[in-house]
């Protein structure tokens, strides 16, 4: 585990927040020791909070550092983790097509009856052999030789000539001999190139009878695909070495062989955890992650390693982060900003309550007023500072969760491409058997359609991505088809004419063409795509006899990639056309209520009462496919993840500071300032007694409807050990949208009346301030506005600023009598 005292002197915009808040817990020592020395009788009252709010404010602080460390620490983690194991599960995704390719090659009917021959038969049909697997090698690109051997190892035919090797003594022939399945390896073979280590797959070779004849060799572009892997995690800045290991912890490829060379030893690590290790002399931070394997495919036992030098991982980091008013699902953060919102209020209390004494000699209100001129100054810079802490913090979470969507997204597209390319090689492949290309030349009968559905069933028992797979004659007749058993009426239906015209289309083996995104009644399962190619004669390329088409698995396919990529993540993934159309989604609906301003973006959207970090990517394509064959289906991968609810109320009044623009001279009223919902009231300070926190109401239920419970009263300025009834402000004036979990303080007001003195509590969202008004900034009541707060007095003209921009406001301002007559308080007392 990296401590915090590892990273903190490498994160500077943590160290300056630090610095600052260190600055901040010094000048709340010096207040509290200077009002403790200049005026000890006045804040006796006020003391024990100064000091809780000092002892509050260094425990927060130290939480609060270690939280933006901690995030810092986890957004390096998941972009390290990230590249790592799209790294490793591409990898291990694309190898496990290999698996499949080199058992159903082994079954090809040309390639067994070659190695059944002699010597003699093999020299007559090397050519036709040849050609055949040169097609097969410019289908599957991924392969740079494919080699057939002899059980003795003997090298029977190799597209790679200029290897000039007559015999093999690699093992993974005697292996693939011995194996009833595909055998791989990775290493130094005669069977490879310059001594460097090759990955090759092999499969043994059986005749009609089941006798082994040979062995299958498909030689993987390893290195060619790994550069093409690292591309699509490389960092920009080139900051970050993404390796893979083997089990002995050295490294079989790299990105960067000039920083991290091949046949290097790195230190163990463990797996999914950001690890503080050393490599070259130098400090690393580095990520190790393994392949969970797929489709019961382990793939090899190799690990990917993403590892960025400690001096270099948050530099740029803090240019990412993401400006947002939305509450996050981050207990942790939930919790700091708690502490920092009952911090301020707890200042706000005081301070108010400070203003509001009475009893005081003139001497000792004047040393009190400038104690709190410094607490209120102290406050408002310890707000700030906490405030843009907590943003900083907050930012960084959400370009964390924009992050992941964005790689997520990216990974879903390349998946995609990389699925849907080995479907573009199949259907031309298949196209290539000499059984479909001689009976689709021959006559239509029970015979030619049983060879040609026995074909197609073994195909697609071996390749389950596919509901169906036909073949048809060049009038768009049915000829043969996979599970064609009980379906009556499909062998000698016809398919869509569009299919017919595309296949006649196509120039050669190499081309393709894939239906638009739809229906089909060879499909039960909703849209999705046929590929077609066309079938020619057996000895006469030139002559077209039909087509080949094969049904891809939409459903059940895109529905699993999306799954996998979004795993156990809240939020929901989706591909999605150029139309918008939504082709496949973990959760239809919510894709459909998000927007993006491109196929290629990211951002924050606001759907089903809560936000989500979205991104989408352009599926653009894998190898040939799409980027020089002529296909595109415009589709872009979406994902957004589920960051918290939404809140619009971004804006908090106690960050503003009011002050009237009058002329400060002439008779003042001194204005106690609170917030109801988005609106400011305002009450003469000498009916307000004192602010009280909501924790000692007690509920009342049965109560009118604007009362919710009582306050018990033990000393202070109305305290003489009764309740009062507390009125909820929000249900008085009609606030009907809920108030934020931290919303709530009492105000004891006094009402008289002769000589007698109610008091009653109103409860509001927060207390700002206490200013005093010249008479000139003070406005009657406009006719017809006295319906929309019950006791309204008139209204104050102040200035509200915020530290950047100032706004005219008006302040309503109450009157404590006429509000406690319009609640009836005479009948709620005596209650």
């Amino acid at each position: 585990m990296v401590h915090v005292d590892q990273l903190l002197p490498h994160m500077r915009r943590v160290q300056v927040a630090e610095r600052d808040l260190c600055d901040l817990g010094v000048l709340w020592q010096m207040i509290e020791t200077s009002a403790a020395i200049s005026c000890p009788d006045e804040v006796a009252s006020l003391m024990p909070t100064l000091v809780d709010t000092r002892e509050r404010f260094e425990a927060m602080r130290e939480r609060l550092v270690e939280r933006m460390v901690e995030e810092n620490r986890a957004a390096l983690g998941d972009d390290l983790g990230a590249r790592a194991q799209f790294a490793i599960d591409i990898l291990v995704r694309n190898l496990y097509e290999r698996t499949a390719d080199v058992g159903f090659l082994a079954t090809d009917g040309p390639v067994c009856n070659f190695c059944a021959a002699d010597a003699d038969t093999r020299m007559i049909e090397r050519d036709r052999l040849r050609a055949r697997l040169h097609e097969y090698q410019a289908k599957y690109t991924v392969y740079d030789d494919i080699v057939l051997l002899s059980p003795s190892g003997e090298v029977l035919l190799r597209l790679d000539d200029g290897a000039g090797l007559e015999r093999s003594s690699d093992p993974l022939v005697a292996r693939a001999m011995n194996a009833n399945t595909y055998v791989e390896d990775f290493g130094v073979s005669d069977l490879g190139t310059a001594q460097r280590p090759t990955l090759r797959y092999g499969h043994r070779i059986v005749d009609t009878h089941g006798q082994a004849v040979g062995v299958l060799v498909l030689r993987f572009r390893f290195n060619d695909e790994m550069e093409r892997i690292f591309a699509g995690v490389n960092d920009e800045q080139g900051h970050i070495a993404i390796v893979l290991i083997d089990e002995a912890n050295q490294v079989i490829v790299t990105n960067d062989p000039a920083h991290v060379p091949l046949g290097a030893r790195m230190p163990k690590l463990p797996l999914g955890e950001v690890a503080l290790t050393s490599f070259a002399g130098r400090e690393y931070l580095a990520m190790c992650r393994s392949s969970l394997g797929y489709q019961g495919y382990p793939g090899p036992r190799w690990r990917a390693l993403a590892m960025v030098s400690l001096l270099t991982a948050f530099n740029t980091r803090h240019d990412d982060t993401v400006q947002s008013n939305n509450t996050l699902d981050s207990g942790e953060l939930a919790a700091v900003e708690n502490d920092a919102d009952g911090i301020n209020r707890e200042l706000r209390r005081v301070i108010w309550n400070g203003r509001l004494m009475t009893g005081l000699p003139d001497e000792g209100r004047l040393r009190l007023k400038a104690v709190l001129q410094q607490v209120s100054q102290a406050g408002v810079r310890t707000r700030r500072r906490l405030d843009q802490a907590i943003v900083d913090l907050s930012g960084t979470s959400l370009a964390r969760s924009s992050g992941q969507a964005q790689q997520l997204a990216r990974l879903a597209a390349d998946i995609m491409d990389r699925n849907l390319y080995e479907r573009a090689n199949d259907c031309r492949w298949w196209a290539l058997s000499p059984v479909l290309r001689r009976e689709l030349a021959g006559t239509d009968g029970p015979e030619s359609r049983a060879a040609m559905n026995g074909v197609l069933d073994h195909i697609n028992g071996l390749y389950t991505v596919y509901s169906r797979l036909v073949v048809f004659d060049t009038r768009g007749v049915i000829r043969g088809a996979s599970r064609s058993e009980g379906v009556e009426g499909l062998l000698g239906s016809a398919v869509p004419e569009a299919w017919v015209q595309g296949v006649k289309s196509l120039r050669g083996s190499q081309h393709y063409t894939v239906s638009e995104f739809g229906p089909t009644a060879l499909h039960e399962r909703g849209d999705t795509y046929v590929y077609l190619a066309a079938v020619r004669a057996e000895h006469d390329d030139r002559t077209l006899v039909g087509g080949i088409a094969i049904v891809f698995n939409a459903a059940g396919e895109l529905s699993a990639m999306l799954g996998d990529i979004l795993g156990q993540r809240k939020g929901f993934a989706a591909f999605v056309d150029a139309s918008g159309r939504i082709l496949a989604a973990t959760d239809p609906e919510l894709a459909r209520s998000v927007t993006l301003p491109s196929h290629d973006a990211i951002g924050l959207v606001e759907a089903h009462d809560a936000t989500w970090a979205c991104s989408s990517s352009s599926a653009g394509g894998y190898r040939e496919f799409k980027n020089s064959d002529g296909y595109d289906n415009q589709v872009h991968a979406m994902v957004g993840l589920h960051v918290g609810g939404t809140e619009r109320r971004g804006m908090r009044y106690s960050d503003y500071e009011l002050s009237t623009p009058g002329k400060q001279r002439g008779v003042k009223l001194e204005a106690a300032v609170f917030q109801v919902g988005g609106a400011r009231y305002a009450l003469a300070a000498d009916s307000v007694l004192e602010v009280l926190s909501t924790q000692r109401v007690v509920r009342s239920p049965g109560q009118a409807t604007a009362v919710v419970g009582m306050l018990p009263l033990n000393g202070g300025p109305a305290g003489d050990g009764h309740a009062v009834p507390v009125v909820c402000a929000r249900r008085l004036f009609g606030v009907a949208r809920p108030a934020r979990s931290t919303d709530g303080v009492v105000l004891l007001l006094k009402r008289s009346r002769g000589t007698q003195t109610s008091v009653f509590g109103l409860r509001v969202d927060d207390v700002l301030t206490v200013i005093e008004v010249p008479e000139s900034d003070l406005h009657p009541v406009p006719n017809g506005m006295n319906g929309f707060a019950q006791g309204l007095k008139g209204l104050i003209d102040c200035r509200a600023s915020n530290g950047q921009q100032t706004d005219k406001v008006l302040v309503q301002l109450l009157d404590s009598d006429r509000l406690a007559l319009a609640l009836g308080a005479d009948r709620l007392l005596a209650a």
